[in-house]
This record gives structure tokens, C-alpha cells and sequence, in this order.
């Protein structure tokens, strides 16, 4: 066999291993786009937990510093309502005492199931998680009957539940500019509360009617639950702040009362998990 003969064989063998080589990696090695997909949706798990990192530390802010905070409504001593104006939004306060320490475990299922409200609030009509990053940290839809007229209103928001010790949990919901792919133009939301939360924009996906536009859109500025166990009771301090994507010409009034509605249906918690018999009396 000469020299000219016995190099051709060997390119030819070369180039069928080369070839071989090939079909097996493009069978078996990842391609370039699940590594871009996993990679997106590492740095969206990453923003969503910054955001909801910010959003406790306002919510906290708020529950704790009582300062511009005026009285709005006042049931009885285990349910009081405030109000305060910050960045031309209203946020109100409401202190609650369940005389029932038992239900603790309870009402913090309750708040962070996302059709919890149904016990509690007849405007709602259902709720579902779009996005979970997350066993406690996910984006749920909520959505609710019109105050005014036949149009059904919804929110987006990103949802974090936190232990913040044995006794007390933290339950924070936080709208941001999610793309829930809305037909037509639709103009950006701006969160006054949480500013983070402004850079915080997933993709979710949504039912048709929404994308029809054929449901009212409303913000969650900034909701907020700490459940607190103690020896008799369960206090529960309630921050919240709506975006009711009302008129412009509609009076700070208006859009508080709107709000306070909305955060009085918590306290139907005290009948859901009324104790017959209280050991202990809570003040708030």
C-alpha cells in the first residue's frame, strides 16, 4: 500500500470520528438556550428576592413608626384604623387582637393562601399563583367584584412569607410593572411605597379576559400582615397601601375610604377564629 493511499484513510477516519464526536455531543450537551433560559430566571429570583427584601423593610418602617398616622376608625379596643399620607398616597394601619392564641397557625394559612380571602372579603372572587420562585416567595393574581359597575378589578403582586421568629410571621405582598401581556397600550405603573420594586419587571402569564383587557387593573402599593403570637391573643398590625387606578380628579378622601373597606373585612378574622373562652385579656 503506498504513502498517498494510507494518508487518505486516515483523513477519512479522522473526519468520521470528528463527525461521530459531534452527533454525540449535539445529542448530549446542553444547548446554548436552556443555559440562557436558566440563567434568566436565576437573576429574576435574585430581584424578586432584593424586592421583597425592601418591601419588609418599608412594611416594618411603617408598623412600627407611628408618627403622621391619624385616627380614622376605632371598632373597639382590639380593632383600630389608621391613615397617613407619604409620596401623595395613602397608607392605613389597622391594629387587630384575635383573643384566640390557638388560631395563630391558622390565620397565618388563612392570609397567605391566595384564595384566604374568600373567608373574609365578598368582593373577592379567586386567586392564583402565575410564578413561584420560591416555596414562600411567588407572584399570585388576586381578583375581585367592582365597587362601582359591572368591571372586575385584579391585582399582580410578588408575595413573601417570612418567619421572623417562633412566634411572629410576616406576610408581604408588593405590585410592581409585571408584563401579564395586556393587550393595547398600557401605561407603566410607578410604586411610590417600594421604590426596588420599580426595577422588578417578570413576564406572567394571565387569563384571556385580562389580556383582552376586559378586567380593571389595580397596584398593590405595599400589603403588609404581622401575625404575632402572645399569651392570650394573636395581634395582627396591617399595612396597607392600594394603587385603586382611579380618576385623577378623585379626592384623597375617596381613595382612603376605599382603602380602609378593603382592611376593615380583616377584621371578620375575630369571628372566624373567636375563642369562647379567652384566658388572657390583649390590649393593643
Amino acid at each position: 500500500m503506498n504513502k498517498g493511499y494510507i494518508k487518505v484513510v486516515l483523513a477519512l477516519l479522522s473526519v468520521a470520528g470528528y463527525m461521530q464526536n459531534a452527533a454525540f455531543a449535539s445529542e448530549y450537551d446542553p444547548i446554548a438556550f436552556p443555559q440562557n433560559e436558566k440563567f434568566r430566571e436565576t437573576i429574576e429570583t435574585r430581584e424578586a428576592v432584593y424586592t421583597a427584601g425592601e418591601a419588609l423593610n418599608v412594611a416594618k418602617k411603617h408598623a412600627e413608626d407611628l408618627d403622621g398616622y391619624e385616627l380614622y376608625y376605632e371598632k373597639d379596643r382590639g380593632a383600630v384604623l389608621y391613615f397617613k399620607r407619604v409620596n401623595n398616597t395613602e397608607i392605613g394601619m389597622l391594629d387587630l387582637i384575635i383573643p384566640n392564641p390557638n388560631s395563630y397557625d391558622d390565620i397565618v394559612d388563612m392570609l397567605w393562601d391566595s384564595n384566604g380571602e374568600k373567608n373574609f372579603d365578598d368582593s373577592f372572587i379567586n386567586g392564583f399563583v402565575s410564578k413561584k420562585y420560591k416555596p414562600n416567595l411567588l407572584i399570585r393574581q388576586q381578583l375581585y367584584q367592582s365597587a362601582i359597575g359591572s368591571l372586575q378589578r385584579y391585582y399582580n403582586a410578588l408575595a413573601n412569607k417570612v418567619e421572623l421568629s417562633e412566634d411572629e410571621t410576616a406576610i408581604v405582598i408588593v405590585s410592581s410593572d409585571m408584563n401579564d401581556h395586556v393587550g393595547g397600550s398600557n401605561s407603566e405603573y410607578v410604586n411610590p411605597i417600594v421604590e426596588g420594586a420599580n426595577s422588578f419587571k417578570p413576564d406572567i402569564s394571565s387569563q384571556k379576559d385580562i389580556q383582552n383587557r376586559e378586567l380593571y387593573k389595580i397596584y398593590a402599593n405595599l400589603v403588609a400582615f404581622f401575625i404575632k403570637k402572645e399569651a392570650g391573643c394573636v395581634k395582627i398590625t396591617h399595612i396597607s397601601s392600594i394603587d385603586h387606578n382611579v380618576l385623577p380628579d378623585t379626592t384623597p378622601e375617596t381613595i382612603r375610604a376605599m382603602t380602609a373597606q378593603k382592611m376593615l373585612n380583616i377584621a371578620k378574622l375575630r369571628n372566624i377564629f373567636k375563642n369562647k373562652n379567652p384566658v388572657h385579656a390583649c390590649v393593643i
